[in-house]
């Protein structure tokens, strides 16, 4: 059986090679003498390549079976690390967080398949809501790690964590996974883009999708504006990375939460909660950022609660989503994380136009976000 310990460690590569970057972009503009548009392609690519991977992992795992897919994916992570370490110059280094990208999305997906595989269904159910929280701790304290490294040794230092985190990660994976004793069976491309359209076509999966992939972009939009909103607020540059660590513990505690309100309540419910915590979070948010001068508590509180209210609903919306799919269940799992991590690609290269506008615009496309995923949740009522 493979340890647990294992699990953890693949599923933490990813989170924190897509968010330790953050704090050190404003730097890495300067020394390349490039603009924040421009600098910010080394996070909405990897979400780009993050969301590909995901999509298309599951074909991958069809061809080429879980050790070999496994395998494939860290080797992209690694090179991808050390082509952004070796270079300064700006191509390369897109390069690099691409080829992370999409090695960080078969680390995220094989770490789910192999521990349901190595443990069972029943025993990893019981162990998924582990990897669901060190996936959110990652999250939480990679800004702070990249702000630690960016500060005391240089940005390039980074990437040589997430290269040293792959290179461990093939070690053991070389170790402990076996290849299969049967070839997988292979789906055709052809079946396979038909099954994510008859996903499409069904009006509860796509509109819970649409709801939950609205929330997650409140997210996205804050992560990609912070750096840049709170760059000159603190001579401490580690401050931005102790303030994050209080949205990714809001998230966390949401998801705890959700555990307990979903025994007691229907999932719409839950829903329902989740979504009056964001609108109320989100409205705050703009109140905060349009009468008091910026600060870090106006905004990264009025940020937890919507991350309070994402972490109650965000596992409500991906199981109702889910359980509209029927026998599509898997496929639907892919795509949910497909549309939310491409959606957020697109949105966090947007972030920088909306800063120059103004920088109150950020607060207001949280808020309509919020709002948006509320009535869309209600027509999904409406039509049951």
């Amino acid at each position: 059986m493979t340890p647990f310990p294992y699990f953890i460690l693949m599923a933490m590569c990813s989170p924190i090679a897509l968010n330790a970057i953050l704090p050190a972009l404003p730097d890495i503009a300067q020394q390349l003498g490039i603009d924040s548009s421009t600098v910010q392609l080394n996070y909405s690519l990897y979400l780009a390549a993050l969301a590909l991977g995901q999509f298309s992992v599951g074909a991958v795992i069809a061809r080429l079976g879980n050790r070999s897919t496994i395998l494939l994916g860290i080797s992209f992570f690694v090179v991808g690390g050390l082509i952004a370490l070796a270079t300064e110059q700006l191509f390369f280094m897109l390069l690099g967080r691409v080829l992370q990208g999409i090695g960080g999305a078969f680390t995220l997906s094989m770490s789910r398949a192999l521990l349901v595989a190595s443990y069972g269904g029943k025993r990893a159910s019981q162990k998924m809501g582990y990897l669901v929280m060190a996936i959110a701790l990652s999250q939480g304290i990679a800004p702070l790690m990249g702000g630690s490294l960016n500060t005391h040794i240089g940005w390039q230092a980074i990437f040589a964590l997430s290269a040293f985190q792959g290179t461990i990660l093939l070690f053991f994976s070389l170790k402990l996974i076996q290849p299969a004793a049967q070839k997988p069976a292979k789906l055709p491309l052809k079946m396979l883009l038909s099954h994510y359209m008859s996903l499409i076509r069904l009006p509860s999966f796509r509109h819970y999708a649409m709801a939950n992939t609205l929330i997650a972009l409140c997210f996205y939009l804050f992560i990609s504006a912070s750096p840049y909103l709170t760059k000159d607020l603190s001579d401490n540059r580690l401050a931005y990375g102790y303030w994050f660590i209080l949205v990714s513990g809001a998230f966390m505690l949401g998801g705890y939460l959700s555990t307990l309100f979903n025994k007691r309540l229907a999932l719409d419910k839950s829903i329902q909660l989740g979504n009056r915590l964001c609108v109320l979070g989100a409205t705050a948010l703009l109140i905060l950022q349009l009468g008091m001068p910026m600060s870090f508590a106006s905004l990264f509180l009025p940020m937890s609660v919507i991350t309070l209210g994402r972490g109650i609903s965000q596992a409500s919306y991906q199981s109702a989503a889910i359980a509209t799919a029927d026998k599509l269940s898997g496929m639907a799992s892919g795509l949910l994380g497909f549309l939310q991590l491409s959606f957020g690609a697109i949105f966090s290269q947007i972030v920088p136009l909306l800063i120059d506008l103004h920088p109150h615009t950020i607060a207001f496309a949280i808020l309509a976000c919020t709002l948006l995923a509320t009535v869309t949740h209600r027509n999904i009522q409406a039509m049951k």
